[in-house]
C-alpha cells in the first residue's frame, strides 16, 4: 500500500469516527427528548385520565344518579385521550415519518415538494429497494433543504432530482435564489451534513452570492 493511499484511509477513518460520534451524541439527545416528552406530557396526561375514570367508576358505585358530575369526568377523560394520542403521533413522526411507510420514498418526496412554498419540480428515477436508514436521511435532507429554499433563498423556482446508479443514491436540490447558503448560519445544512456523513455519504454545496444554489448528496444504498 502506497503512502498516499494509507494517508487517505487514515483520514477517511478519522472522518467516519468523528461523524459517528456526532450522530451518537445527536441520537442520545433525541432519545432524551423523546423520553422527556413521553414522561412530562403523554404519561402525565394518561395518569390524569386514569384518575378521572377511577373517580367516575366510584361515582357510579356511590351515586349513579349524579349524571352531571359523571358527564364532566367522562368529557375530560375523552378530551385528555385525544390530546394524548396527538402527542404520541408527534413523537412517532419525529422518530420515523409514517409517510415513508405509507407511501415510500417517492410518495413522501412528492408530498414534500407539493407543500413547498416555492414551485418545485420533482424528478425521481427507478430507485429499487432502498434501506430504511437511507430513505429517512434522504427524506429529511430534501425536506430541510426545501424548507431553507422557501425561507431564505427568495427563489421563484426549485428542483429536486433523486436517482440511483448501482449502489449509490443521489439527491440534487436546486433553486434560482440569491445563493450564499452557509451551514454555519444555522439553516439546517450542518444537520443534513451530519446525517449524510454518518452513513458514509457525501454532500456538496455550491451556492455563490447571487445564486443559484445546488446541493448534491450521495449515499451508499447497497443491500
Amino acid at each position: 500500500m502506497s503512502r498516499s493511499t494509507a494517508e487517505e484511509l487514515t483520514e477517511r477513518v478519522a472522518v467516519l469516527t468523528r461523524t459517528r460520534a456526532d450522530v451518537l451524541d445527536a441520537h442520545g439527545a433525541e432519545l432524551r427528548r423523546i423520553e422527556r416528552d413521553l414522561h412530562d406530557g403523554t404519561q402525565a396526561r394518561l395518569v390524569s385520565i386514569a384518575m378521572r375514570l377511577a373517580v367516575a367508576r366510584q361515582v357510579l358505585t356511590d351515586d349513579p344518579r349524579d349524571e352531571q358530575f359523571l358527564g364532566e369526568l367522562l368529557r375530560d377523560a375523552h378530551e385528555g385521550t385525544e390530546e394524548a394520542m396527538t402527542e404520541l403521533r408527534d413523537v412517532i413522526r419525529s422518530v420515523y415519518p409514517p409517510i415513508l411507510a405509507d407511501r415510500g420514498l417517492a410518495g413522501a418526496l412528492t408530498a414534500v415538494t407539493t407543500r413547498c412554498g416555492v414551485p418545485t419540480r420533482l424528478d425521481i428515477g427507478d430507485l429499487g429497494r432502498v434501506p430504511a436508514a437511507v430513505e429517512a436521511v434522504v427524506y429529511f435532507a430534501v425536506a430541510e433543504s426545501l424548507t431553507n429554499v422557501a425561507r431564505h433563498s427568495r427563489a421563484t423556482a426549485a428542483g429536486a432530482r433523486v436517482s440511483r446508479t448501482a449502489d449509490r443514491l443521489s439527491a440534487v436540490i436546486t433553486d434560482n435564489g440569491i445563493g450564499s447558503a452557509d451551514q454555519r448560519r444555522g439553516t439546517g445544512l450542518a444537520g443534513i451534513r451530519r446525517r449524510i456523513l454518518a452513513l458514509d455519504g457525501t454532500i456538496t454545496i455550491n451556492s455563490p452570492p447571487g445564486g443559484p444554489t445546488t446541493i448534491t448528496m450521495e449515499l451508499p444504498c447497497g443491500l
